[in-house]
Order: structure tokens, then C-alpha cells, then sequence
């Protein structure tokens, strides 16, 4: 029903609620209404559903033993709380899981689902005068239940340091730290959210230049605060070398030591919020944000007004009250830690909003060939800012891959004339952002700033693009964590999975290395090979810039055109001969010692930009679609697996289109048997009209909710530009969509999703 008007359901649990939601259009609304009460008031919970949904669950329980950060998360809490059931993982324990009964479920169901027990929250346009009547409609007809106390065990006062250490079959080594502190009802709660913002967000942050840029011993780290209604935790999450690991966890404990003595400076404070007034700006971005943060405060807090209360308590802030609270909470009394390692290193002793009218994008090319595109959109006091050009894997020698990536990296770090972290503290203390991207197909720096610093974003784009440093220690330590973070995808099993299905598809063609490379190819990277792909890439015709958001046209056009003329003329070359793909057209097997199994079955794909490709999206959709034939084939009539779906990897004219699953490793082959079934389905002219135009539906309704994001929209014109595309080819995306008809599925089904062309990839256990 929800697809039918284009809308997007899901529901998530959390330790303290669970929350259903529904996006979709305004004149949805009863419908939604109804959807909703519906299912959290008159649920039936059938008996043949219960059954299926627990296989599924019992996969997914068994998908969180193969992720790393789950893991070592799921231990923190289970070392952090004794008593409170934050101990325990939301999803719960296999062997409790597999004795829920239905009358277990329906009773736990009536005795919480109540109207007396319930959030509604609605955002977005509707009329004011008709809503109670709505509300009324949907809702009234459930009477008030009889709500029993839920009693929770108090967390008894933490007295000692707690440590948990578990080791496996990885290759990084990861870590979490955690301090006990106060809900989010206390007023210290605001005052924990600055000083996490000051040592743990952003590339200036304090924990980040310590640990990572000067003492080079870990390759990411953040701190966050969770505080629901209860007393939570403020989390230190690190990565590093497993030889490392232990110096970095000391190193955190003596800084966080050092905070209650040396405490925060001014500018650090006025930074902090900073970040939070650029914090509340993203979350009012959409619809959908502005109506989950309303629900969680009234549902956890009991006041709707927090967040005004939040942003005055913080403007009273002083560095010196920071000072007092980090003594309080940096207490190694109240920290909990637990760490994931490599095998090796156990010792043998156990250690303890749309439908606004926007103007159009205006474009102007230059005489050196780059382009740039503007929009004017003061709904929201923020400025974006994007540079992009065509690069990755097809743009490089095959001992260079992962140079377009550390290239990227290592322009938003040093230049001539700032070291990384004065670039850094200079954007960051105005609330500014810069950002590289790197993918398959180009690379990106992107600004976000407030409209008074747009000069000072600019000024940071230049320097960053025609003044880069190239420091060789900023170079070895970015290098370290690009080959650190191919380390990582090889111990996740999907990601591993796919960076085989890459080497297997694409076999010699340059699309079978990940951007980032390969282990051995990006730990050789150089700089004069850096400085080569900086000069290749950087010229006229693979040059674009977009800047969207608030911002005095006659201003900021001048100045970026300034900018841009100063780019060489040139044209980047790329002679690389079509192959045909998949490169192997059989069954592959890989291992990996891991719980689960993942499954692949890959085709040749069209690639972006030919007409071709949106035929390819539907079909995409169809068969990602949760309540299509291949999910209902998988998991829910024979419960094979917890996730599956369909994606595609793409270059300009070629590319990859897969299917994929998560499943037990007895089962793979009659996961593949669905697969093949559904493609020959779609191939014999099998699908129905419902399933196409729900398809079609939900293409246009996620495009449309993508647009509300300037970001978004910034980024979608690049690409657009790049490719060859209009750059505001979605103003034609329904429109195409509506022309595609049955014929044109199955034309393009039979041309290039053929079985017996085909890569099957299986990833198991040894």
C-alpha cells in the first residue's frame, strides 16, 4: 500500500523504543494515518509469519557475529552495565529467541501497544485546521490500556576500570573506550555534547591531531555521547595497527587526564557551537529528519521545546564550566573498555522538503573548457560548494591504482601555505566543512559554510586544488590508512565478497581494482606519482564546479570564475579497449572464515549514461524491492537469508549488474536456484504491471526526496556534467521513467541478464 503512493516504510528498535515511520506525500496523508494505527494498534501477528520472520532473524543474529564493530561494541556494553539492561543487545540471544512464542509475542504486544503508551509525530504539509479530525479518525477508535510499570534495574555506581579483549580472525585492530554519563534530561547534557564536539568531530578535532596526525598511532578516531532517557556513555572508537593498539588506548587515557587540567579554550568552545547550530540546520533539512527529532524528544524527554532549551544552555557555556565537567566525567574509575585484535596478538595469559520552487541551475563554460553551474536556494543559511572531473581506476597505469584516492585524500590535508590541521581549525572554527570524495569513476572536494565564510571556503578550495603540499609524512600516514581501510573491507564479508566479484568480473580491465587499489600497489604509491595524477586530472575539460545554497550571486560568481580560469587547458585522455564482461562465466569459489555465507550472480551492465541504463534502474529496483517475488522467494517463504537484493557497479558505458545475498553456507545453491528463477521470470515476459509501476513509483518519490537535499542536488549536477548527462537531467527522470514499458524490461533482460553469461560468485567459510 505504501509503495502504491510512492511512500517509504521502515521501523527500527532501539533499547528504549521502537519507532514505525512512514514518508510519502502530502496528499497521502489519511492513508498513512490509517497505515500506521493500523499496525502498531491492530497488529494480528499471523502464526506463519512469526515463523518466517524468526529464521530471518536468527541470520540476522548471526550476521552481527561477523561484524567487527558490532562485536566490540556489543562487548563495551555488555562490560559498561551489569545491572541495566543495556547490557544486552537489542536484537537479543539466539537460544531466547528460538523459545518466543506467538502467545509470548501477542501478550508483550498488548501489554505495550497502547495508545497511552504512543508518540505520533507529523511533519511536513498538511492542513492545520483538518488534522485533529484526521488524528481522530486513525486513532480514536483504540481505547486507553491499563500501562503496568516497567521497572528497571538502576545501574549501581561503577567503582573500578572494566576491560574486555577479544581476538579473532582480523586484521585491524579496533577499540571503545567509554565514561559513564548522565541522560540526556540532565543539564549537563549539552555541555557533554560540546566537549565531545571538541575532541572527537572533524579533522581538527582534538583527539584526531593527536592521535592520528601527530603521534601517527591510530587511522580513525571520533568520540560521540549516548545519553537517551537513562545514564549512557561517552564513546572513544579507534582504529589502528594491531601493534599500535595498546599505545593508542594509553595515549587516549593520559589526554582525556590532561582535559580536566589543562581544560578548553575560548575558540574551541565558540567552535563547538558552532557545530551545533550547523548540526540543527542538517537535521532540518527534510521532512523526515524534522519529524523523527521532534518524536524522540517528546517521547524521551517529555518536552517538545528541548531543543530551544538545548541551544540556550550551550550559549551559556564557559570554558572554564567544560573544564570542571571533563574532571567529573574523564574518571578512570567510571571507563569501560574493549578492544577487538588480530589472533596473533592474544597473549597467552587472558588481559583483563520538496515542492519548493527553486530556480533553475545556470551554467556557464569556460575558455579553458571547465564548467560551472550555480543555484540560488536561501531557505536555509548554508552555502555547498563541489569541484569534481572524471578519475579512478580507468585513468590509471595498473601499478598506480589508488592514486586518484590518496590524491584526493592528501588535497584536503597540507598546503603550501597551511599545515593539514591549520586547514582544518580554520574551516572547522567557522562550523565549515571541506570534504574529498573518491569513487569508481571521478573524485571530489565539496564545502559546506555558512554564507559570511563563503570567501574563506573558497579560499580553501584554491589553495587545496592549485597548492597542495604533498607532505611525504602527511603522505606515508594518509597512504597507511587508504591500505588500512582495504584491510578492513577484506574482514568484512560482503565487502570481501565484492571486491572478488570486481577481480572475477572485470578480470584484466581496470575496473577490477577497487579505487583504493590493492594492499601491495597502494603501499608503493609515491609522491612523484601523486604529483603526475594531480597534474593529469587537474585540467580544463574534466573540470567542474557547483556551488547551491545561500549565497549573493554577483558576489561569488566573479570569484569562482577567477578560480577556475586558473586550471590549465588540456584534455584528459583515456584509451582503454571494451572487453567483454563478465571476464569468467562460471561458478567461482572464495572462502572466508566467517559465520555467514554471501552469494553473487553478476551480468554485463550498460553502464551511465546510454538510454539503456534507467531500463537497467528499474529492473534494479524490482528486484531490491522488499515486498517483490526474489525477497519473497529468499527470505520470507523459505527464509534462506537476512538480506537480498540487487545492485550495479558502473562506468560510462559498461559495467556490472548483480544479485546478492546474505545466507547460511548449506544453503547457497538454492539461494542461486531464486536467483536464476527471477531472472528467467523477468526474461519470459513475466512481470506484472503492478510490479512495474511500484517500481516506477518508488524511483520517482526517492528522486524526489533526494532533491530536498542541497547537497544532494550540487552532487547529482556534477555527475550529470561529467557523464555527458543535462546537469538537471531529473527534471526529465519521470517522464522517462513513464515510458518504459514491459517490452523494453525484457528486451534489455534477454540482451544482457543471461544465466548462462553470467558470474556466479560463492563466499564461504573453509
Amino acid at each position: 500500500d505504501v509503495q502504491a503512493f510512492g511512500g517509504q516504510i521502515n521501523a527500527y528498535t532501539a533499547f528504549d523504543r521502537t519507532v514505525y515511520y512512514i514518508d510519502g506525500p502530502s496528499e497521502s496523508l489519511e492513508p498513512i494515518l490509517e497505515l500506521l494505527s493500523d499496525q502498531t494498534l491492530n497488529a494480528s501477528l499471523p502464526k506463519d509469519e512469526l515463523e518466517k520472520e524468526r529464521e530471518v532473524i536468527l541470520r540476522e543474529i548471526d550476521m552481527t557475529l561477523d561484524d567487527p564493530d558490532r562485536i566490540v561494541s556489543r562487548s563495551l556494553f555488555s562490560t559498561a552495565f551489569r545491572t541495566h539492561p543495556f547490557q544486552y543487545p537489542v536484537i537479543g540471544y539466539r537460544p531466547l529467541f528460538e523459545q518466543v512464542s506467538r502467545s509470548c509475542l501477542e501478550g508483550y504486544y498488548k501489554a505495550r501497544y497502547q495508545p497511552n503508551n504512543l508518540v505520533l509525530s507529523i511533519c511536513g504539509h498538511f492542513d492545520k485546521n483538518q488534522l485533529r479530525e484526521q488524528i481522530e479518525n486513525a486513532f480514536g477508535g483504540f481505547s486507553r490500556g491499563v500501562l503496568k510499570p516497567v521497572v528497571v534495574a538502576e545501574e549501581p555506581h561503577q567503582m573500578a576500570l572494566r576491560e574486555s579483549r577479544l581476538f579473532g580472525n582480523y586484521n585491524m585492530a579496533r577499540g571503545l573506550m567509554a565514561f559513564k554519563v548522565p541522560s540526556m534530561r540532565h543539564e549537563d547534557s549539552p555541555a557533554m555534547d560540546v566537549m565531545a564536539a571538541i575532541i572527537g568531530s572533524g579533522y581538527s578535532g582534538r583527539l584526531r591531531q593527536r592521535m592520528r596526525e601527530e603521534l601517527e598511532l591510530v587511522h580513525g578516531i571520533s568520540a560521540s555521547i549516548w545519553n537517551p532517557a537513562q545514564p549512557g556513555l561517552l564513546f572513544i572508537q579507534f582504529q589502528s595497527d594491531p601493534d599500535k593498539a595498546e599505545s593508542a588506548e594509553e595515549a587516549i587515557l593520559e589526554y582525556c587526564n590532561e582535559l580536566g587540567s589543562k581544560g578548553f579554550t575560548k575558540e574551541e568552545v565558540d567552535k563547538a557551537r558552532r557545530f551545533a547550530l550547523v548540526s540543527e540546520i542538517h537535521s532540518r533539512q527534510s521532512i523526515s529528519g524534522l519529524a523523527a527529532r521532534h518524536g524522540l524528544v517528546t517521547a524521551m524527554v517529555g518536552d517538545i521545546n528541548y531543543p530551544q532549551r538545548y541551544f540556550r544552555r550551550i550559549q551559556s557555556l564557559t570554558a572554564e564550566g567544560l573544564q570542571d565537567l571533563a574532571k567529573r566525567i574523564f574518571d578512570t574509575s567510571k571507563l569501560s573498555v574493549s578492544t577487538l585484535l588480530p589472533e596473533s596478538c592474544k597473549p597467552e595469559a587472558s588481559i583483563n522538503e520538496s515542492g519548493r520552487e527553486l530556480p533553475p541551475f545556470q551554467e556557464k563554460v569556460l575558455s579553458n573548457g571547465a564548467r560551472f553551474y550555480w543555484q540560488v536556494d536561501k531557505h536555509l543559511p548554508r552555502t555547498w560548494l563541489r569541484f569534481a572531473g572524471l578519475a579512478g581506476p580507468m585513468f590509471e597505469a595498473e601499478n598506480e591504482r589508488g592514486a586518484t584516492a590518496l590524491m584526493t585524500t592528501l588535497l584536503n590535508r597540507d598546503t603550501e601555505f597551511k599545515s593539514a590541521r591549520e586547514v582544518a581549525e580554520s574551516l572547522e572554527s567557522t562550523g565549515s566543512f571541506m570534504m574529498d570524495a573518491s569513487g569508481n569513476n571521478t573524485y571530489a572536494l565539496s564545502l559546506e559554510v555558512m554564507p559570511e565564510d563563503l570567501d574563506a571556503g573558497i579560499e580553501a578550495l584554491d589553495h587545496a586544488l592549485f597548492y597542495p603540499a604533498f607532505r611525504e609524512q602527511t603522505l606515508i600516514r594518509e597512504r597507511s590508512a587508504q591500505v588500512a581501510q582495504l584491510q578492513e573491507m577484506q574482514d568484512e564479508i560482503l565487502d570481501f565478497g565484492r571486491l572478488a566479484l570486481r577481480k572475477h568480473f572485470f578480470g584484466e580491465h581496470p575496473f577490477s581494482s577497487h579505487p583504493y587499489g590493492s594492499v601491495e600497489i597502494a603501499s608503493a604509491l609515491d609522491d612523484s606519482t601523486i604529483r603526475a595524477t594531480h597534474k593529469k586530472l587537474l585540467v580544463g575539460s574534466n573540470a567542474v564546479v557547483v556551488i547551491t545554497g545561500d549565497f549573493e550571486e554577483s558576489e561569488v560568481i566573479p570569484k569562482l570564475e577567477e578560480l577556475l580560469n586558473k586550471i590549465p587547458t588540456g584534455k584528459l585522455e583515456l584509451s582503454i579497449n571494451q572487453n567483454v564482461f563478465p571476464a569468467k562465466r562460471e561458478l567461482v569459489h572464495e572462502y572466508l572464515d566467517r559465520e555467514q555465507a554471501v552469494v553473487f550472480q553478476a551480468f554485463s551492465d550498460v553502464g551511465v549514461s546510454p538510454d539503456e541504463s534507467i531500463v537497467a534502474e528499474v529492473l534494479d529496483e524490482i528486484l531490491s524491492d522488499m515486498s517483490g517475488p526474489l525477497f519473497k522467494a529468499v527470505r520470507e517463504d523459505q527464509s534462506l537469508a537476512y538480506y537480498v537484493g540487487a545492485s550495479r557497479l558502473l562506468s560510462h558505458d559498461f559495467g556490472c549488474f548483480y544479485l546478492f545475498a546474505g545466507t547460511h553456507p548449506s544453503t547457497t545453491d538454492q539461494v542461486l536456484e531464486c536467483f536464476e528463477k527471477e531472472i528467467m521470470r523477468i526474461r519470459n515476459g513475466e512481470l506484472s504491471d503492478s510490479e512495474i509501476e511500484a517500481a516506477r513509483t518508488r524511483l520517482k518519490i526517492g528522486n524526489r526526496f533526494s532533491l530536498q537535499s542541497p547537497a544532494t542536488r550540487a552532487t547529482k549536477v556534477t555527475l550529470n556534467a561529467l557523464y555527458g548527462k543535462a546537469p538537471m537531467a531529473w527534471l526529465e527522470y519521470e517522464d522517462r521513467l513513464n515510458a518504459i514499458s514491459g517490452k523494453d524490461l525484457i528486451q534489455f533482460a534477454q540482451k544482457h541478464l543471461d544465466p548462462e553469461s553470467s558470474l556466479r560468485l560463492v563466499i564461504t567459510p573453509n
